[in-house]
């Protein structure tokens, strides 16, 4: 197993806010950058995205992970944030390695970070490859989240959600921006070879959204299907699987 270093940065975020990273790095020369982009009111240091992104450095590739911008140890007003503004982070941690380090080439993303990854890659030569991870085919999946506080959005009210006992203010722009996005339409450009896995019984995002993405995206694609585990790959061993397939795809 290859030795790993976990440095800690940030950089400037779509909204001329700091958003806090860290690098994780192999002991030699990176097969390749990755970003890894953590699921929705999540954090880097959430168990799937911490966990992956290690075991990732430590089959060779140098992987970054950040907080979305008013998440973790992000600044900016998470309440102004929206699908757009996660797209628009990732672009700035794109830029961030390509001017200190080496221009990624592959974003993985959990959950709704994975939708993302997929709108960041359209537009963006210099990835090649994209991964997602129990993800939403469309971004406004996630306003299953927002309960009672949806009806006021929609009446122009900021409101507050709940999320594991955590609430998050949210403007009306909120809804507007995720309502806007069609992710059929953005990946009948995404002419790139994308894995996507599919966790059967997913408590939080249904299994049939990976078959959207599949069927929506131009270019190549590979379908894994994850038994024995749930949203957040908590199983070490599947997660482990999970990690040793990608690594397996990228390589092939």
């Amino acid at each position: 197993m290859i030795k790993t270093n976990s440095i800690k940065t940030s950089f400037i975020g779509s909204q001329g806010n700091r958003l806090d990273a860290r690098l994780e790095l192999p002991s030699g020369e990176p097969k390749t950058f990755i970003i890894f982009s953590h699921c929705f009111t999540c954090t880097k240091d959430i168990i799937t995205t911490y966990r992956s992104s290690r075991f990732l450095a430590q089959k060779g590739f140098a992987v970054l992970r950040f907080d979305f911008s008013g998440l973790g140890a992000s600044t900016g007003d998470f309440s102004n944030c929206n699908f757009t503004t996660t797209i628009e982070d990732i672009n700035a941690a794109i830029c961030y390695l390509t001017d200190h380090y080496s221009a990624p080439s592959v974003l993985i993303g959990h959950s709704l970070g994975g939708t993302s990854s997929l709108a960041a890659a359209v537009n963006n030569d210099g990835i090649k490859k994209v991964i997602t991870i129990a993800s939403p085919s469309q971004p406004a999946h996630v306003l299953h989240h927002f309960s009672h506080a949806l009806t006021m959005l929609e009446q122009n009210i900021p409101s507050s959600f709940e999320v594991a006992g955590v609430f998050y203010d949210i403007n009306p722009q909120f809804v507007d921006d995720v309502r806007s996005w069609d992710m059929q339409a953005q990946l009948s450009q995404l002419n790139k070879p994308v894995l996507i896995f599919k966790v059967e019984n997913d408590a939080l995002v249904n299994a049939e959204n990976a078959d959207e993405i599949q069927q929506w995206v131009q270019g190549e694609t590979k379908l894994i299907k994850l038994k024995n585990t749930d949203h957040l790959l908590t199983n070490k061993e599947v997660n482990m699987a999970v990690i040793q397939s990608i690594v397996d795809w990228l390589e092939k």
